[in-house]
């Protein structure tokens, strides 16, 4: 199936490893042009290297600290620079953030500006060039709404639920859709080393919790957010759809 993504132009946040990372492989080789951001240079340089053996256009690497004053905007500058527009976004970046329950101010405005409003404020910077093109694919990388325990990530995706739901509304007659995705166990940096270090330990979650019976790869997020970042997914908008396997047991 042709996705019609030759030429359109997309970035990728959190794109040094994991689902960022899968993406932006993902999207370079439907055709689109790139741009790649997160803290880490050499591991973005190491994806740019990776996309440009397989004869896609070299992706633009922009190394920035989402969470830093002013970095939206910067993004967006470097961006335009890079690439001319900006016809997706994908917002990866992001991390939990497991807490006890009376954790103190500093610690919730850290994870809520890691998860919520610095991704909100990078999709505001970009969505005007959007409404006016007449085409804009906005997707976040989001989280599960089953918490074990008390975790500022959750509800900071539980935020970006209900905001990214309201701005589907006041932009998809624009052409903009916004969408949000909940992965499930994802094998990437922080699932393996730091929620699920111990493969065995891994095997049995995945057999207790999973009904597909593994932790799924960064593609099998990679190929729904391309699918979504299309021009023919223009009537899919403020949905939040999950990919884990099976594992969420919720039915709505």
């Amino acid at each position: 199936m042709d996705l019609h993504l030759t030429g359109r132009t997309a970035l990728v946040t959190g794109a040094s490893q994991g689902i960022g990372n899968g993406t932006a492989k993902i999207l370079a080789a439907e055709g689109c042009r790139v741009a790649v951001l997160a803290r880490r240079e050499d591991l973005l340089e190491k994806l740019a290297d990776e996309i440009e053996a397989t004869g896609a256009e070299r992706p633009a690497v922009i190394v920035q600290d989402v969470t830093h004053q002013g970095a939206p905007e910067a993004i967006r500058d470097q961006v335009y620079d890079a690439l001319g527009n900006l016809d997706i976004l994908i917002n990866s970046a992001g991390g939990s953030r497991p807490v006890p329950w009376d954790a103190g101010d500093d610690v919730w405005y850290e994870g809520m500006t890691l998860n919520f409003e610095m991704l909100r404020r990078l999709t505001m910077a970009f969505i005007p060039g959007m409404r006016e093109q007449k085409f804009g694919r906005v997707i976040n990388l989001t989280g599960s709404s089953e918490p074990r325990g008390v975790n500022v990530a959750n509800s900071a995706k539980a935020a970006v639920h209900a905001w990214a739901k309201g701005l589907s509304r006041e932009v998809g007659g624009d052409g903009v859709t916004i969408n949000s995705l909940p992965p499930g166990r994802i094998n990437s940096e922080q699932i393996l080393n730091k929620v699920h270090p111990d493969p065995a330990e891994r095997e049995a979650f995945a057999k207790a919790n999973i009904p597909a019976g593994y932790f799924g790869e960064p593609e099998d997020m990679a190929y729904l957010i391309t699918f979504l970042a299309s021009p023919l997914a223009r009537y899919i908008n403020g949905e939040v759809i999950h990919v884990d396997g099976g594992m969420r047991r919720f039915a709505f």
